[in-house]
């Protein structure tokens, strides 16, 4: 199993982001994550991606908790959100016309 969420929770204050998230993530397997704007895809990512500690329930990478072995799991993970600039580095690509 490449990613195993149970059961989980995140709460902010009185705003609970995430109401009992269970997935699995088998290896190999692409998964998308969809929702509306504050359906807490971002929080269920950096959850994942050991950044934030969940409030309750279980998360496993390649069957590491990501609380109790989070060095672990940052060897072995990447994590690129949007906000973090990298798209607006990208350039257009050139277009050619059939006569070039």
């Amino acid at each position: 199993m490449a990613v195993k969420v149970s059961d989980l929770i995140k709460v902010f204050g009185k705003i609970r982001a995430l109401d009992g998230l269970s997935f699995k993530v088998e290896e190999g397997e692409i998964y998308g994550l969809i929702g509306p704007n504050g359906a807490g895809k971002t929080t269920a990512l950096r959850i994942i991606a050991t950044l934030l500690l969940p409030t309750s329930g279980r998360v496993e990478v390649f069957g590491l908790n990501v609380v109790e072995e989070a060095e672990e799991v940052r060897k072995i993970i990447s994590y690129l959100p949007e906000e973090a600039g990298a798209y607006k580095n990208l350039s257009q690509p050139k277009r050619f016309s059939p006569r070039e």
